[in-house]
């Protein structure tokens, strides 16, 4: 409840701080650290849209321009998917340093994601960019440690905590009060970094939509129970111990165990307990597959002599020279619908592994709200690991539809008699839709943390509920 003794303490508690020239010199230092990695961050954003923008414009421009060619070889030059950057990227960088944004798409083949710093890398490790979102989850808990490690235990020592219990103060009313006070400072300290980001989102290199502002609102109050949480833990450890120092040790401990130690032993352990295989391991386990099911390009082959079989008696005609349709183009594009089943069966193999980890990692959002944190972020700035394989699926998806089309033209444009010195009219490469990346709703991205997002309040819910337990406030009062 608060009443006027809690607002008394409440602003008696900003006063100190609003006097204290370490706390002016670490808000204009904190702004600074997330004004540069904002812009740095917006500038990466801008120069990505732009590079891609002009990439996706030179490659549709590359693929209009060829002249009269046979299908196939049109099929082998190729083409490229690009994924361009979330319109909130710019303050979460997430996993964007570790997966590539582009795909080149051709034919019989399923290549990775281009100009990633490390492709085989734990994307569940991120600890080196410098981020708002990264500021936020490692220093600004350090700064709240350092605003009230001694709220408690130095106004024990200092004999205060025992005037203020003789003036009819309770320690809830104590509490609450400088909750309020920690509380307010976090909101002065953070807020002009998510008004700036709402300023540089609404930006014309950024359309922000009614969803955009919606995930900018929702991230704002996911960092703000993010302090609610280091608020409560500062305070509960303050009140536990009788000395400053020992609760600044204390404190800095959980800090590094929390933020740094946790969440990278959690990812190692992940990844051991549910590996998956590598690019170059997973392309070798793909083609050893495609290799026991048939080879389109090998005359000889049994799947396909099979395959003639079925087709000659389906037509009802005697050799392939007979049948009305050219029957290498046929052949291809089976050969391509067995490559892609094959190549979807080993990816979801991949999904599994990689919803396995997060799935691991999500049994720990009760212990660590830094996990949580860090996750729900990821997802609602779309950098997260989900966001980029939705991004590979829907570039199979597009690889596949075009490589058919071409299957198709070579099948139905081009006659089986000389084949390979034959082509089709240029004006064919004009029907192609272009490739667009279609970013995912806010329901989707949250789509796997359903009620999870109750644990870490459940975990700020009972800090506060033990600082004001009775029990509590007797353990205090038998050490004034």
């Amino acid at each position: 409840m608060i009443n006027q003794r809690v607002m008394k303490i409440f602003n008696h508690e900003l006063a100190i701080k609003r006097k204290s020239p370490s706390l002016w010199l670490l808000f204009i230092m904190i702004q600074l650290l997330l004004a540069v990695a904002l812009f740095t961050g917006w500038q990466q954003f801008q120069h990505s849209v732009k590079t891609q923008t002009a990439a996706q414009a030179e490659v549709e421009q590359q693929w209009q321009a060829q002249p009269d060619r046979h299908p196939h070889r049109v099929a082998h030059f190729g083409h490229f998917a690009f994924r361009q950057p979330s319109a909130l990227s710019f303050f979460d960088l997430g996993v964007n340093a570790w997966v590539g944004d582009s795909i080149f798409l051709e034919a019989h083949k399923q290549n990775s994601a281009n100009f990633a710093n490390d492709q085989d890398g734990g994307t569940l490790l991120r600890f080196s960019e410098l981020s708002s979102a990264n500021i936020l989850l490692t220093i600004w808990p350090l700064l709240i440690i350092a605003l009230g490690f001694a709220s408690i235990s130095g106004e024990q020592k200092s004999g205060t905590l025992r005037q203020l219990m003789s003036m009819g103060v309770s320690f809830r009313e104590l509490i609450t009060g400088k909750s309020l006070s920690y509380l307010l400072l976090s909101v002065v300290f953070i807020l002009p970094v998510f008004i700036l980001s709402l300023i540089l989102a609404s930006n014309a290199g950024a359309t922000l939509s009614s969803e955009g502002a919606l995930r900018l609102l929702l991230l704002f109050c996911v960092y703000l129970l993010y302090c609610l949480f280091w608020i409560g833990l500062t305070l509960f450890i303050s009140s536990c111990v009788k000395e400053p120092k020992q609760a600044l040790v204390l404190l800095t401990s959980v800090w590094f165990i929390l933020t740094i130690l946790m969440p990278r032993i959690l990812a190692e352990v992940a990844h051991n307990q549910y590996p998956h295989q590598k690019r170059n391991d997973f392309e070798l386990a793909v083609k050893l597959d495609n290799r026991k099911v048939g080879n389109s390009h090998n005359p000889d082959d049994p799947y396909f002599n099979k395959f003639r079989e079925d087709t000659l008696k389906k037509y009802g005609v005697e050799s392939v020279e007979a049948l009305p349709i050219n029957y290498k183009g046929l052949v291809m594009q089976e050969g391509e619908k067995l490559n892609a089943q094959i190549y979807q069966k080993h990816y979801e193999q991949q999904l599994v592994q990689f919803a396995a980890q997060q799935q691991f990692i999500r049994q720990f959002y009760w212990l660590n709200p830094y996990l949580f944190v860090r996750d729900f972020s990821m997802a609602l700035t779309r950098t997260d690991t989900n966001h980029f394989l939705e991004f590979e699926q829907q570039a199979e998806a597009h690889r596949y539809a075009r490589i058919q089309k071409l299957n198709q033209l070579h099948t139905n444009e081009i006659h089986h008699h000389n084949d390979r010195d034959q082509k089709v009219d240029k004006s064919y490469w004009q029907e192609f839709e272009p490739f667009h990346y279609q970013s995912p709703t806010l329901s989707w991205s949250l789509r796997t943390f359903s009620w999870l997002w109750i644990l870490p309040l459940l975990i700020v819910i009972t800090l506060f509920i033990v600082l004001n337990s009775t029990q509590m406030q007797r353990r205090v009062y038998a050490t004034v």
